[in-house]
């Protein structure tokens, strides 16, 4: 059958208005594919350990608590091996250096001669003072060296003298002997396990040093130095 040229556009369909507007879709892309894992390796990982530093803080802790365990059943009385001893000194080193030391005057520190149970011990030897209230049976009232607590006594570590000499003033004295007595015994009070670090004196000085070294009796002979105070 032959058309005409009108029925040929007539029977051409025309795109709408609508349609020419509606931009086409495109095709996404195909995703990457991820590389395949084998079971093998997947077996791998799952079996993998990992240690972290919160692991190695667990073994250490339970290898502490193992050896305090064993060190009670078979000392009796000891969780550190019998070290409680040096255990003391290296903790009251450690805290002699995180302590702020407090500075006392004379009058101040002679508050702490023991007579108030409700404040600790302290004593003073070469300026630095001690909490010695472990040792109240000595330091406390009655006690062998009671005359220690609440000064500060140097120039008695050095000559001995007990009674006349209960001073921080130690002129006089040659230094080789001061530096050597005196030394001692600041040494001890400073490595001791269980009396601890406090502060410093601060000590009133002399109205008139000159006058009184010159009218100072002469210096007595010891008549017995404390084995362990």
């Amino acid at each position: 059958m032959v058309q005409t040229r009108k029925q040929a556009r007539e029977a051409t369909p025309v795109p709408s208005a609508s349609a020419d507007a509606t931009p086409s879709k495109q095709t996404p892309p195909p995703s990457a594919k991820k590389p395949k894992v084998s079971k093998a390796k997947l077996i791998e990982e799952e079996d993998r350990v990992t240690f972290g530093v919160l692991d190695l803080l667990r073994v250490l802790i339970g290898m502490a608590l193992f050896s305090c365990t064993l060190s009670y059943f078979i000392i009796g009385d000891s969780y550190i091996w019998g070290q409680e001893k040096v255990a003391r000194r290296y903790w009251n080193a450690i805290r002699k250096t995180l302590t702020t030391p407090i500075y006392m005057d004379e009058a101040t520190l002679a508050l702490y001669n023991g007579t108030d149970p409700a404040l600790p011990i302290y004593l003073s030897i070469n300026g630095t003072i001690y909490d010695v209230s472990a040792g109240r049976s000595k330091y406390g009232p009655g006690g062998g060296y009671s005359f220690f607590a609440g000064r500060d006594a140097s120039r008695a570590y050095i000559t001995g003298d007990f009674k006349n000499d209960l001073t921080w003033d130690v002129s006089g004295i040659d230094e080789e002997r001061v530096q050597q007595s005196l030394g001692h015994w600041a040494k001890f009070f400073a490595n001791h396990d269980t009396y601890t670090f406090v502060g410093y004196l601060v000590k009133t000085p002399k109205a008139n040093p000159v006058e009184e070294d010159k009218a100072s009796p002469p210096e007595p002979e010891p008549e017995h130095m404390p084995d362990e105070l």
